[in-house]
């Protein structure tokens, strides 16, 4: 065969692959042996450096390829936004290429390299005496096709499935291999099969050996020192997910903002991994240029504390629980129920978030504290009603300072930005008449706007608008959580059961003033019409977010009245039963 050199990067000494023995054509196998080789002669070896492009949507096609080493991803850009929306990834020995050559029509999609990878090139000339010769071969061309058409018109993006991990020191005094080697343990753990990991160049390593020692591994972790050094562009070229590594309070080392902006690609995800000591109460704050670097999550690891590195493993890998908690008034209450029977089964949970008491609630669970404690805190802030402040309803039926209050107490001075767990809540903009999703600033202020049901408490007035309850736009934020692409999600609905099916019981006098002032017994008052009408706008938009979970628990909380806070022993057991039923039958398997 034949031999030329696309794209290859100049800094890296990375000869073409040359595979041992004859690589898999897999169109080849229906020929008898001299018609393979014939055809085979006529395909040349070509390697192409990670990141690089094969061919883009568009253009002319000249040839189809055959994967030898390598990954490549296929994907097109939607025209309405210029988004790119990934296809499929391809792995030896698949083929790419040929429907433009089929059609003769321009390239529908574009091919990019995901790490180095080594191809063989066949010519459309040469393709087409192929087909002309040889007319059997069209049968697994239109097979591929018709299973990559079908992804394609689904309009499902493909999920991120990474096997190659970079791990890359983004500031100084950061422990980078012994933390690649950490999280190499902890993927093995969560993990079927063999993490290896590499954190210097080996003397006999080429591409070949490289190749053969990712292939002998189900995962690969590689740990890079330095930015923009020779192994460190290996190592980046070669990831499907890569964990920028940093020091609390350490600016990021000279010229890393600049390089990991140049290697962004929809391809490959960032994430930030925060090395923290053992013993801190919150996680340590980054660097400002460090939080300003591209990347999705934000990571916390604490020393010496494996659950820290189990959850990162599984984050990281696309393997993560994640928890979706709905609001519901007093309802919510329901949601320490089902906090419980996860505890009890021994399921961590990695990523969490919610809207209105769901956010309360999940806040908890993302500073890593006990179920005591949860259950402590909550009883202690809504075991009675926090909404009895009345006032001149100016803004509000309330001064909400008693809220305002218990948030302070409970959250303190954490930041959403800087938890044990990612995490975010929702509230609703009425200035642009959006949901907003609060990913960062003061804890306790992003949980006030997210329970500002209005009316009944204050807005929050915030630089990006006035923002209120976020039920009002999305009251079980499961779509949020999906987007992340980061493992299944488990949605807890606690806000769309029938409300006012049981009115609660009034006193003698409450009665009598009804009926002095005409009003029915059967109407709710307008504290309760309030909280209703916060969440019953987003029941539409809830039930096409629910359509995103993997698993939805909804407890049968239709006769719990929507202010019924002083009734949390028996709100919280009704969402343990529930939970605890769709343990025991199997319906959590796929979040497990």
């Amino acid at each position: 065969m034949s031999t030329e050199r696309l794209d290859i990067c100049d800094l890296v000494p990375v000869p073409p692959v040359i595979t041992p023995g004859r690589p898999e054509i897999p169109f080849l196998t229906s020929l008898n042996e001299d018609a393979a080789d014939t055809i085979r002669a006529r395909m040349t070896s070509v390697a192409v450096a990670g990141g690089r492009t094969l061919f883009e949507e568009g253009d002319e096609a000249d040839a189809l390829y055959t994967l030898v080493s390598g990954a490549v991803g296929l994907s097109t850009r939607d025209p309405r936004d210029g988004s790119v929306r990934r296809l499929t990834r391809l792995s030896p020995p698949d083929t790419v290429g040929e429907l433009a050559l089929l059609t003769g029509e321009p390239r529908s999609i574009t091919a990019t390299a995901l790490r180095d990878t080594h191809l063989l090139r066949l010519s459309r000339a040469a393709f087409a005496d192929l087909i002309a010769t040889h007319p059997g071969t069209l049968l697994y061309f239109a097979r591929i096709l018709a299973a990559r058409l079908r992804t394609a018109h689904t309009g499902v993006t493909l999920n991120h499935a990474p096997r190659s991990f970079a791990v890359l020191a983004a500031t100084e005094g950061c422990q980078a291999t012994a933390f690649g080697e950490r999280l190499a343990q902890a993927l093995d753990a969560a993990l079927p099969g063999r993490t290896g990991c590499l954190s210097e160049w080996p003397p006999e390593a080429d591409e070949a050996w490289f190749h053969r020692y990712e292939q002998a591994h189900d995962r690969t972790v590689f740990v890079a020192h330095q930015i923009d050094c020779p192994w460190c562009q290996l190592c980046l070229r070669h990831a499907d997910h890569v964990l920028l590594l940093a020091e609390p309070g350490a600016p990021p080392r000279p010229g890393a903002a600049a390089y990991l902006a140049s290697i962004r690609s929809p391809w490959i995800r960032m994430d930030l991994a925060v090395a923290q000591p053992a013993g801190a109460r919150l996680p340590r704050p980054l660097h400002p240029d460090v939080a300003a670097l591209p990347f999705s999550l934000r990571l916390q690891a604490r020393e010496n504390h494996d659950g820290d590195f189990a959850r990162l493993a599984r984050i990281a890998s696309g393997h993560a629980r994640a928890l979706v908690l709905g609001g519901g008034g007093a309802r919510g209450l329901a949601h320490l129920g089902v906090l419980r029977a996860l505890f009890e089964a021994g399921l961590d949970i990695d990523l969490v978030g919610g809207t209105s008491m769901g956010s309360i609630l999940a806040a908890s669970v993302a500073l890593d504290w006990s179920l005591d404690a949860i259950e402590t805190h909550t009883v202690a802030s809504f075991g009675r009603n926090p909404l009895d402040d009345y006032t001149l309803p100016f803004h509000a039926l309330t001064r909400g300072a008693k809220v305002d209050a218990g948030l302070a107490a409970r959250f303190g001075d954490a930041r959403v930005e800087d938890l044990w767990r990612p995490f975010f809540c929702v509230s609703s903009n009425l200035s642009t008449g959006t949901a907003m999703v609060h990913w960062a600033g003061p804890l306790d202020r992003a949980i006030r706007a997210s329970i500002a049901i209005p009316g009944l408490l204050p807005p929050v007035a915030s630089a990006d608008g006035i923002l209120v309850d976020g039920g009002m736009m999305n009251n079980l934020p499961a779509d949020v959580m999906a987007d992340l692409d980061r493992g299944p999600v488990l949605a807890v609905d606690v806000g769309s059961d029938t409300a006012f099916q049981v009115m609660p019981r009034q006193g003698r006098g409450a009665r009598a003033f009804r009926r002095f002032l005409g009003i029915s017994d059967q109407l709710p008052g307008i504290a309760h019409l309030l909280l209703r009408s916060a969440m019953v706008s987003s029941d539409a938009q809830t039930m096409a977010a629910v359509t995103r979970a993997a698993v939805l628990l909804k407890p049968a909380l239709a006769g719990v009245d929507l202010r019924a806070w002083s009734s949390f022993e028996t709100t919280a057991e009704l969402g343990y039963r529930c939970a605890r039923e769709a343990l025991d039958s199997g319906r959590l398997r796929d979040w497990t």
